[in-house]
């Protein structure tokens, strides 16, 4: 029986500004869904490692950044295929935990995906993408541009968590 990845991501927003990564599609095989979106800094918790030093492990990797954690914004659950169609999940099941985080420290950089080889890289690369002009990008998961720009100047500070399904 396949896994339920258990994942964390970081949202980080500074100056207007939200901090994303360009990402290959994960089912480039699809052609419902684009050769690459915008995703939030994150990743796959590792047996044993708390989810906090499992998102400053990510960020490092993926971003060249420190941060610190803050409260947890949302829960996002991802089956693919989707609900409804045959073989729901069979390929892909994760739970992504979403927090807001403050970089720390760091110089920005594309990183790398250490589970890959250099020429199977994942990761295309890393930017401060203004909020205003989410719109022109495409974000995974779908709710990200809205749930952003529904927070006044980006302040998630009292937010609560929200659950977002696997259509969401």
């Amino acid at each position: 029986m396949a896994k339920v990845n258990l994942r964390v991501s970081a949202l980080c927003i500074r100056d207007g500004h939200v901090l994303l990564i360009e990402h290959k599609s994960f089912a480039p095989e699809d052609p419902e869904l684009p050769s690459s979106y915008w995703i939030l800094p994150g990743g796959v918790v590792e047996r044993g490692e708390t989810l906090d030093q499992a998102l400053k492990r990510e960020m490092m990797e993926e971003t060249g950044l420190e941060c610190m954690v803050g409260s947890l914004l949302f829960i996002k659950e991802l089956l693919y295929p989707y609900p409804g169609f045959q073989g729901q999940g069979s390929l892909h099941h994760s739970v992504s935990l979403g927090f807001n985080c403050t970089v720390t420290g760091g110089e920005l950089r594309t990183g790398r995906d250490p589970e890959f080889p250099d020429d199977r890289q994942v990761i295309i690369r890393t930017a401060w993408l203004p909020i205003a002009e989410l719109d022109r990008y495409y974000l995974y998961p779908p709710f990200l541009a809205g749930y952003v720009r529904g927070k006044r100047d980006g302040d998630f500070g009292n937010a609560v968590p929200e659950f977002f399904d696997s259509l969401a």
